[in-house]
């Protein structure tokens, strides 16, 4: 009865997570790389990413991610993009953290226009630390207290469409949805997720940029999620961005980018049903550019 206990309690745990098997992004506009390995060099200026995130403020236990990533165009070959990313994602008692190692190929379609195909292998530590778990009995000897931990392998593929204007990009993640056991108890497999981006950029005079764009995401048992996002840059230096995300909530971004430095800030408008019971949720983006980039490079 104890090991049937233990295996429900997981089963609950997991559950509460399934719909957010990855961490959830909302300034991923500014680095879509965490979705879709094909952006990997795309980027003349090798940028690296710091990402900080606390959900649902208020919630006791709520998500929190931190992820640092970065990518580059291989010096001698120019139709080879390189980069990854690393992440450290907790919910309660359960914690994951990744390692993505990715690789690209851009194929120039015309002077103006690229398409890049990108794949990513990755691997996952998931743990669950018994510590934090609500037990109705202490004195139970089915839990110990420690952790217990998985590795789990993976792989990613993306496509990325671009040129000055116009882009389009995506990606499947988790594609070999291995099975993951955890002593004697199988707690599922891995989910592919899905994600396309679409986003056309508009020049409003010589000071502005508008972009619009689209995020579609899906899994294989959840409908498609629709975000909707509109990002206006000043000369390059600030930017402010909303973008609603669809029965989940709205989001409003403001940044700054100087030389080679790029900060961002997010905070999340909780519109679901736990819009009770949170604060919002808060995201904040360091970023550094390891090439210099133009000065007064033009918006288009």
């Amino acid at each position: 009865m104890k090991k049937i206990y233990l295996l429900l309690l997981l089963i609950i745990l997991f559950a509460r997570v399934f719909s957010q098997q990855q961490p959830l992004y909302s300034q991923y506009m500014l680095n879509e790389f965490l979705l879709n390995p094909a952006i990997a060099g795309t980027d003349i200026t090798s940028p690296v990413r710091l990402t900080f995130r606390q959900q649902w403020v208020g919630i006791k236990d709520a998500p929190s991610t931190q992820a640092i990533s970065g990518h580059t165009l291989l010096k001698g070959g120019e139709n080879i993009g390189a980069g990854g990313f690393i992440y450290h994602d907790k919910f309660g008692p359960v914690s994951q953290t990744g390692i993505h190692g990715a690789f690209s190929y851009h194929l120039k379609l015309s002077a103006n226009t690229n398409l890049s195909f990108g794949l990513s292998m990755s691997a996952f530590q998931y743990a669950i630390n018994e510590s934090n778990l609500n037990i109705i009995n202490p004195n139970d000897p089915a839990i110990t207290g420690t952790s217990e931990t998985v590795w789990v392998p993976d792989a990613n593929f993306g496509l990325y469409l671009n040129n000055s204007h116009f882009y389009a990009g995506l990606s499947s993640t988790q594609l070999i949805q291995k099975q993951f056991n955890m002593n004697e108890y199988n707690l599922g497999s891995m989910v592919r997720h899905y994600y396309f981006t679409v986003g056309y950029k508009w020049a409003l005079g010589e000071n502005y940029l508008l972009t619009p764009s689209v995020l579609l995401k899906s899994t294989d048992f959840t409908p498609v999620q629709l975000d909707i996002n509109a990002r206006i840059d000043y000369k390059n230096y600030i930017w402010l961005a909303f973008s609603y995300r669809h029965k989940d909530a709205s989001v409003a971004m403001i940044g700054l980018k100087k030389e080679r430095f790029q900060f961002g800030y997010a905070f999340d408008y909780t519109l679901s049903g736990l819009a009770s019971y949170s604060h919002g949720s808060h995201e904040i983006m360091i970023g550094y550019e390891l090439i210099k980039p133009i000065i007064q490079k033009p918006l288009l």
